[in-house]
């Protein structure tokens, strides 16, 4: 009788210990219905990383690509427009053989709003897009220093900063500099106008090309203002040829914003 009570007893356990196993635990149930009911809902906001080449285009044209890092923040206010602020570093160098006899080292940072266009967001009907194409232009300030060399000496020989060296005017044409002596970097303004390319690795993360031209408001971005051989800083601070530009061609990382939310 003892026995058979026990049986009783045991039986009941043991079915009830094999059907636990072969069903989820609550706990387990109740983790996988939560993760099958959360989205990534996207935020407006995100953050670009970018690393490139810069080209010149001016009176030192010859080419002689240098390195730049930038950094950027933007927010979308609409569905294909976003606003922009970026912040770049980086150096332009070239060369010119004919009658500079030179070449010329540029370091820059460089200030920037923008605003985009993302034209694949604004015209597409499709939910789930891997490319993305985008235009943009913005305004900016740029502060550099400027040096160029000789050819075959490799000698200091123009310069756009020293000691003597005065504040520009963000929108003086030309003229003498004017302020304090001692200005270590020039500041000018800046257009940037440019492109991208975005493949869409995740729902947070996009790899992506940037290519973007600069219009800058100086001739003395290499050292060299108009067809001369004086230092631009000595004489004139601006002249009347026509402004110095470059481009900074970029592969770029971004990332989304996100947070979790149930449906």
């Amino acid at each position: 009788m003892k026995y058979i009570c026990l049986l009783v007893v045991a039986v009941p356990l043991l079915f009830c210990k094999v059907t636990a196993q072969k069903k989820p635990g609550k706990t387990q149930y109740d983790k996988n219905r939560y993760n099958h009911n959360i989205k990534l809902e996207l935020s407006p906001f995100s953050l670009t990383v970018k690393t490139g080449l810069s080209q010149f285009f001016g009176e030192m044209h010859e080419q002689d690509m240098k390195g730049a890092l930038a950094l950027g923040a933007s927010g979308k206010i609409s569905k294909g427009i976003s606003l922009g602020l970026d912040y770049s570093a980086g150096k332009i160098g070239g060369e010119k053989a004919d009658f500079f006899n030179s070449y010329f080292i540029t370091e820059y940072n460089t200030a920037e709003f923008t605003a985009k266009w993302n034209l694949t967001r604004q015209f597409s009907k499709r939910k789930t897009i891997d490319f993305e194409i985008s235009a943009y232009a913005g305004i900016g300030v740029i502060f550099f220093s400027a040096n160029a060399y000789d050819l075959t000496t490799n000698d200091l020989v123009r310069f756009s900063n020293s000691e003597r060296s005065k504040r520009n005017q963000l929108f003086l044409r030309w003229g003498n500099p004017r302020g304090r002596e001692g200005i270590k970097k020039t500041h000018e303004r800046i257009i940037p106008l440019g492109t991208t390319l975005d493949y869409n690795l995740s729902e947070r993360w996009k790899l992506g090309l940037d290519y973007r031209f600069y219009l800058v408001r100086t001739d003395k971005l290499d050292a060299t203002s108009g067809q001369r051989l004086i230092n631009p800083e000595e004489e004139d601070s601006y002249s009347d040829t026509p402004n110095d530009k470059f481009s900074l061609f970029a592969v770029t990382l971004t990332h989304c914003f996100a947070k979790s939310r149930r449906h």
